[in-house]
């Protein structure tokens, strides 16, 4: 008995082997469609319930409703069949063509149908016994698809349809559906705005990968034009301001889905000049204070530039710092807001620059002349080009900024907070540098002077506080009235990619490494942060 049953076991994984391989090996599979697959077969169980009748009964059951065109009726008897004879793939696609007979009462019902109707063609495709029975499946697939409007799996299952068996209305419906939802062009941009410009082509699918596209496209007046594609977009590089250009995009060119371009096209485009522009360098904030101290600006096309120079104090500074506004760009509505709100405008007026027509030009801004001696917090320059054609509306060039010479880093454990204050010129440690300690809430947590090796430590009880008392921000004046600060709230620099792991050697950087900090005359700031098991020794965010 035994052996009949382990028997009877092995005949069904072979079984369920055979149809696995089988489903395997078909040309159209689609995952989500697989997945509906078992969730329908196993809805049509429930809604069939016990089935008395024989398979014979109910398909002349299901015969006779389709005479008095009662399609309803005849649906729920091939969910019947469907039933007791899963594999029946006959059933499962003339279950998939009634739904099409049926008229939705309501739209959430036509959604309804035919997402059922694709996929009991997909379970007819998967199960077809022959290559007639899976090209009726995949036109009645392609069909279902269109209908709810998902062109790309339609057209893929009518075109495996048309290559198993050509039926002249199946290729009429294929052809007018990929005229107008294949593989096509949809637009093109010229980017005129760059220093190096280039004209872009945007295709509906992904070009095909590590092909050639140069058979495709020609360039007037160039045999070997500079061509790169990435994934819808292919691109012409190395074009020229104030140029004329006839390009031709000829037909053939190969996508990623067995489509290619149906037809030529051919555009006569024009790179125009760049339009007056104005950015910063960088995101670094902290300007040196010994140097140079002009804050670079690049411009195009614009003989001056609009500046503003609002300036954020220090009992100010937290909500700043802390909220998203810190180093981003901001636009006149939010600058506005912050002039009125939390800032003060120190400085306004425009900057002449030098013009090269559609060239980058570098200008500085004299920090030193325009607002001399600088005041405790941060300060936020925006610039504007001038001149027609610029772009007024949207976000401004802005440079947040400070001018220090003091280098902060801070490193949290268990017996608290660890801070060092260094000079940028010379890496020095600074003594005497009072330091706070910030809450969320701006409350002053603690304040402390630095000892000759620049280091100050707030106890673990000031590191401890949540909610609004939680530690968010460092604050350090010099005796020379040199002033910077350090967020605890960003994140910390993570050394757990320059072999630092495991709680002993993480302690040793918490510890040696800080402490030795002077030593090794870093300029500056860093940060730790623990890896893996390290929890009880968290690094907080160090910068600057």
């Amino acid at each position: 008995m035994i052996g009949l049953v382990r028997a009877a076991t092995l005949c069904a994984t072979l079984a369920l082997g055979l149809v696995s391989a089988q489903a395997a090996d078909k040309a159209f599979r689609r995952d989500d469609l697989a997945d509906f697959a078992i969730k329908l077969e196993a809805q049509i169980k429930s809604e069939a319930g016990p089935v008395a009748k024989s398979g014979v009964a109910l398909r002349t059951d299901a015969d006779a409703a389709f005479k008095r065109t009662d399609f309803r009726t005849g649906l729920q008897i091939l969910g019947q069949i469907a039933a007791t004879t899963p594999d029946d793939s006959a059933n499962w696609l003339r279950l998939a063509r009634t739904i099409f007979q049926i008229r939705p009462a309501t739209s959430s019902e036509q959604t309804f149908l035919l997402e059922r109707a694709s996929t009991a063609a997909y379970i007819a495709y998967q199960r077809a016994g022959n290559a007639g029975e899976e090209a009726d499946a995949l036109a009645v697939l392609g069909r279902a698809m269109s209908e709810r409007k998902l062109w790309r799996p339609a057209l893929d299952s009518l075109r495996l349809s048309l290559d198993l068996r050509e039926v002249a209305d199946v290729r009429g419906q294929y052809e007018k559906m990929r005229d107008e939802y294949g593989f096509r062009l949809l637009d093109y941009t010229v980017d005129s705005d760059a220093a190096s410009p280039r004209a872009c082509f945007q295709f509906s699918e992904d070009l095909a990968k590590r092909t050639d596209f140069a058979p495709f496209l020609a360039l007037a007046g160039s045999d070997k034009p500079a061509l790169s594609a990435e994934g819808k977009q292919l691109c012409v590089d190395g074009l020229k301001h104030g140029e004329r250009y006839n390009i031709n995009l000829r037909a053939g060119l190969p996508s990623t889905v067995k489509e290619s371009l149906p037809k030529s096209a051919e555009f006569n485009v024009y790179v125009r000049d760049r339009k007056p522009f104005v950015r910063f360098t960088g995101k670094a904030y902290v300007l040196p204070r010994t140097g140079q101290r002009g804050i670079p600006l690049v411009s195009v096309n614009t003989p001056s530039v609009s500046v503003n120079v609002f300036r954020i104090g220090d009992r100010n500074l937290i909500n700043t710092v802390i909220d998203s506004d810190f180093q981003r760009s901001l636009s006149k509505y939010e600058l506005s807001s912050l002039g009125n709100e939390r800032g003060v405008k120190v400085w306004s007026g425009e900057l002449a620059t030098a013009t090269t027509l559609n060239q980058d030009v570098t200008t500085a801004f004299p920090v030193d002349q325009a607002l001399g001696d600088l005041q405790p917090g941060v300060y936020v320059m925006t610039a504007a080009a001038k001149g027609p054609g610029s772009d007024d509306d949207g976000s401004l060039a802005t440079q947040w900024f400070i001018v220090s010479d003091l280098g902060l880093t801070a490193f949290s454990g268990n017996d608290g907070i660890h801070v060092f204050v260094n000079s940028l010129a010379s890496t020095d440690a600074v003594p005497k540098a009072d330091v706070r300690l910030v809450a969320r809430n701006n409350e002053i947590l603690a304040n402390r002077k630095t000892d000759e090796s620049g280091h100050v430590l707030f106890e673990a009880g000031l590191a401890r506080g949540e909610g609004g008392l939680s530690p968010a921000m460092l604050t350090v004046t010099s005796e020379k009235a040199d002033y910077a600060f350090l967020s605890l709230k960003t994140d910390a620099f993570d050394l757990s990619d320059r072999g630092v792991a495991g709680r002993r050697r993480c302690v040793r950087l918490c510890r040696t490494r800080c402490l030795s900090l002077q030593r090794n005359r870093i300029p500056h700031s860093a940060s730790a942060r623990r890896p893996g098991q390290c929890r009880d020794r968290r690094a907080a965010d160090a910068r600057h």
